[in-house]
């Protein structure tokens, strides 16, 4: 009797649970306007060839709604304009750009995620000011945050992955990127014709691809990169025609090239790790660099023990000259023969890029515990072996 009852509560609460699943077709955007708030619940809704929703005026909420598009649609699933707007925990499978914020001042965009289908980007951001994007998830489009113009914006916590480009930033200015997680892209941000953009505190690892680049600087000003870890790219940062880039601070490991410069002027290049990259830096046409206190590996000197090397570190154009014409030999870096020529046919110094002061690098092991601590461990080992249980075999 008992299993009978719950064979036919399931049978009645079945109906019940697939109408709630069941997404709902939007036939016209649904508009939200001034001081109005759009709940979800939850809820999906599917469009073709439209906007799902339009957002418009001044203060207007949509929150816990989740969005689908039709297959090959190319209008925006949400469509935003105005002042002062909030999205909050939206999710989107997109066709077409997930979510497009044009001409506004002041969107927060809040817990927002978009899967899409390499077409078309993930969320986009044109002629606008001050928006703050936090905790945006974007997988599989083609650029996952792209910023146009405008300025003042705050992207905090992104994680985007098998896209194009991560970000991709053209000509916006005065712009915070914070925490960001870039992995499995072409290319983890690319920063073009900026002003005074800063990245900190980020991770990007893992780009693929035969470009396979962490951060591309071109034609960049002012831009700052700090405690950041850039590591299992091709190249973990590419600057060219860019100055006054400040990079401090950074864990760029496990590449194939550090760092590769380009027509880079008035950088300052201070206190980064490039331990474990095939080629710790290749440059050529970058002058009037600071270049301090990085750990680049190799042979060190450190006399009076200051943490410092006497022994300057020095990186010679003649590698990039030669790969930049002959990509093949990438393949060469690290060989005896490249470093006999790079040595031989030396460049001057002042086409050279030269740490006077590098750090040192030891890996040190050192017991921070007392006597007492290492008696009591032994003793636990001891008891341990002693009383567990043993098997005899007879």
């Amino acid at each position: 009797m008992k299993r009978l009852l719950i064979f036919i509560l399931f049978m009645c609460w079945m109906p019940h649970a697939n109408a709630e699943g069941a997404s709902i077709p939007v036939t016209e955007p649904i508009v939200i306007e001034s001081n109005n708030s759009f709940d979800g619940a939850g809820k999906t809704y599917t469009s073709c060839g439209h906007p799902a929703f339009i957002i418009k005026g001044t203060g207007a909420v949509l929150e816990r709604v989740s969005i689908q598009q039709c297959e090959g649609d190319e209008a925006p699933a949400i469509h935003v304009s105005g002042l002062g707007h909030q999205l909050l925990d939206v999710s989107i499978e997109s066709s077409g750009t997930g979510l497009l914020i044009e001409g506004s001042y002041g969107v927060r965009v809040i817990r927002t995620a978009v899967y899409g289908n390499g077409q078309a980007d993930g969320v986009a951001l044109l002629n606008s000011e001050a928006a703050e994007l936090k905790g945006v998830v974007v997988k599989g489009v083609r650029d996952g945050i792209y910023i146009e113009n405008g300025s003042q914006h705050t992207i905090v916590r992104p994680v985007i992955s098998h896209s194009r480009y991560g970000i991709h930033l053209m000509f916006p200015t005065d712009l915070v990127i914070s925490v960001p997680e870039l992995h499995h892209n072409l290319t983890g941000a690319m920063i073009m014709g900026t002003n005074r953009v800063v990245f900190k505190n980020g991770n990007v690892h893992d780009q693929f691809g035969g470009t396979a680049t962490g951060l591309m600087l071109y034609e960049a000003v002012d831009t700052t990169i700090e405690m950041t870890n850039i590591y299992g790219n091709h190249i973990g940062l590419y600057a060219e025609q860019s100055e006054g880039t400040i990079l401090e601070r950074n864990a760029i490991n496990g590449n194939d090239i550090g760092f590769q410069l380009k027509q880079a002027t008035g950088m300052m290049i201070l206190q980064n790790n490039l331990l474990g990259n095939r080629e710790s830096v290749t440059m050529v046409e970058s002058y009037e660099n600071i270049v301090q206190g990085n750990v680049w590996g190799g042979t060190t000197l450190d006399l009076d023990r200051d943490g410092y090397s006497e022994i300057p570190f020095r990186t010679d154009p003649y590698l990039f000259l030669l790969t930049d014409s002959y990509e093949a030999f990438e393949l060469l870096y690290g060989s005896p023969g490249l470093l006999l020529l790079e040595n031989i046919l030396r460049s001057p110094e002042d086409l050279s890029l030269t740490d006077i002061t590098p750090q040192t690098y030891s890996a040190t092991w050192q017991w921070n515990g007392s006597i007492w601590s290492l008696g009591s461990i032994i003793l636990f080992i001891m008891i341990w072996i002693i009383g567990r249980k043993r098997h005899e075999i007879v």
